[in-house]
């Protein structure tokens, strides 16, 4: 293996003694290792990622608002290995069955901090780790780790965003509009296919390049080449005749009562 490859990592935790002390121990322990940033809450760790783009992260499960599966769950930044820390074993437990690069369980022996960074290196070594994180987000989704909010970057903060409350999403180029319950209306700077990844299929559908419905909020399919959605906000969209099918899969799914 080659000892002297570099990884740029961040850590997340919303404990600042945790933050500190595993921030200490790596930069004692692991000097293939540059802490590259550091976040205590998830919604700061959301844009150290996204802006940093690190090679691996240290991620604490049990956080406010959002734990850290969830957090995984909110990047659209995802070429990078992650580390799960947790005070808790039945956390370590569900980390390891999404089959996580590893776990370590705090206070975080030093010996086991180095055992799972020299996994990481030799998964990125193998080049083992493209579309790693969508796997195991993949797995967080169909293990029962349900989600219910989406979280954006909006206007310099995190929104979170219900899921039952987007209607619809609309592209906007590099932008994507979402359509809120009520008639609110939100534009963040993601790709629609960036916001498709984040929210769970087939509860959300993409039926047209420039749109991606919420199935619950679909009243009628009206038949034809393609066919139309009449959403319940009253607004009527074109669904392409390339995604007909998987619309109708969807919509028979009934996701809403699952």
């Amino acid at each position: 293996m080659n000892r002297k490859m570099q990884l740029r990592a961040v850590i997340i935790d919303d404990e600042k003694h945790s933050l500190e002390s595993t921030d200490i121990l790596i930069r004692r322990v692991c000097p293939c290792i540059t802490i590259a940033g550091q976040a205590n809450t998830p919604e700061q760790g959301i844009v150290i990622i996204e802006s940093l783009k690190p090679d691996l992260v240290f991620l604490d499960i049990a956080m406010p608002r959002m734990n850290g599966f969830e957090l995984l769950q909110s990047v659209t930044f995802r070429d990078f290995e992650v580390i799960f820390t947790t005070a808790f074993n039945d956390f370590a437990i569900k980390a390891f069955k999404v089959n996580a690069i590893d776990y370590l369980l705090k206070p975080i022996e030093p010996e086991e901090l180095v055992k799972a960074v020299e996994k990481v290196k030799v998964k990125l070594e193998k080049n083992l780790h493209m579309q790693r994180l969508d796997e195991i987000i993949h797995r967080l989704g169909s293990g029962g780790m349900k989600r219910s909010k989406l979280a954006l970057p909006v206007e310099g903060r995190i929104a979170m965003i219900e899921f039952d409350s987007v209607i619809y999403c609309e592209s906007d180029g590099n932008y994507t509009r979402l359509h809120l319950d009520g008639d609110k209306k939100i534009m963040v700077s993601r790709t629609l296919k960036d916001i498709e990844r984040m929210l769970p299929h087939p509860l959300f559908v993409r039926i047209h390049h420039s749109h991606l419905v919420n199935i619950n909020h679909v009243t009628d399919y009206i038949r034809g080449e393609g066919g139309e959605v009449l959403l319940s906000n009253g607004i009527q969209l074109r669904v392409s005749r390339n995604r007909k099918d998987t619309l109708l899969d969807s919509l028979f799914q009934n996701p809403a009562g699952q």
